[in-house]
């Protein structure tokens, strides 16, 4: 019998003028960012912090990577580069990032 892989959410995550969801399973983790109030510098400081620590965190779950999936024209495209995430493809109408060490 085959396992099918349910993904789970975890939400309430908040920065300072951000939030995130993680979508998750034993095989990959993604994050989401459903809202962001306004982009600065320190904004864009502040995420790559927490993506720093959370990146200790999730190797230390077993997670080789973190995923990110996005509409092609969606402003978060710039934001997935500049937190070097890197384009590895396609799935259906999302571009598909990933960040790992």
């Amino acid at each position: 019998m085959q396992s099918i892989h349910v993904s789970k959410s975890l939400e309430g995550i908040k920065g300072s003028c951000f939030s995130i969801r993680l979508e998750y399973n034993e095989n990959f983790i993604i994050i989401h960012l459903p809202s962001i109030e306004k982009m600065t510098k320190q904004v864009l400081t502040e995420m790559k912090t927490m993506l720093k620590e959370w990146w200790q965190f999730f190797k230390t779950m077993g997670y080789k990577a973190v995923f990110a999936a996005v509409e092609p024209e969606n402003k978060m495209n710039k934001l997935l580069h500049m937190l070097n995430f890197k384009y590895v493809g396609n799935d259906n109408k999302y571009l598909v990032y990933i960040f790992k060490e």
